[in-house]
């Protein structure tokens, strides 16, 4: 399940999503205050495993120490190349919104290939169903450390600021870099045609509905 909460004036997508069986969960990206967040979790609820980070732009990142310390218990993740971005003001934007400052956290840091899963042992042995896995595509270009999550169950992924509806990342941003964003979207376009992503910015799409 996906519930998707846009903020700001740059329309950024806060995403909670969780195993319906397992009732475990994570955020993605932190755009929006937490205690919408966390109060909706609580609603459903859902334990929240993860909070992550798919770059550290300021409009996914800004509130990333208050939901640290409201989801005490859940890793924080994001991608090890992207730390540059994180601690160098100029580089995460957060001029831009008003508070320029380093987003000095305790992350856990992933790399390609790794895997978030939505289990709980207990209710995923009770119920013989498998549960969420969510792997880790590294897909720099818009930052170093950009990220996509992709659930091959379910065909979903979510893409941060690597894939838009009918469009991609910026790459004029101090670290970005035009040819590498290049190969990851030409990485994401050879994927299966009836992926549903999720952008860090407005609606979603498929794969198949991106090759044009």
């Amino acid at each position: 399940m996906i519930k998707i909460f846009p903020s700001g004036l740059l329309d950024t997508n806060t995403y909670a999503v969780w195993d319906e069986t397992t009732r475990v969960g994570m955020v993605i990206d932190c755009g929006v205050k937490p205690a919408l967040v966390k109060d909706y979790v609580k609603d459903m609820g859902i334990t929240v495993k993860y909070v992550v980070l798919t770059h550290g732009h300021f409009d996914h990142a800004e509130y990333v120490e208050e939901y640290a310390a409201e989801f005490p218990s859940a890793q924080l993740i994001c991608h090890r190349d992207e730390r540059a971005v994180l601690y160098d003001t100029e580089a995460n934007l957060s001029f831009w919104g008003g508070r320029p400052r380093a987003y000095d956290c305790n992350y856990t840091y992933v790399e390609e290939g790794d895997i978030l899963s939505l289990s709980n042992k207990e209710n995923t042995e009770k119920s013989g169903e498998e549960c969420m896995n969510f792997t880790v595509l590294h897909t720099p270009g818009h930052t170093p450390g950009g990220i996509c999550l992709y659930c091959e169950r379910d065909k979903i992924m979510f893409t941060g600021d690597t894939l838009f509806r009918h469009s991609y990342g910026r790459t004029d941003f101090k670290y970005g870099n035009t040819k590498k964003l290049m190969e990851s979207l030409k990485r994401l376009y050879a994927m299966d045609k009836d992926i549903t992503f999720y952008p860090g910015h407005y609606g979603s799409s498929t794969i198949g509905d991106e090759i044009y």
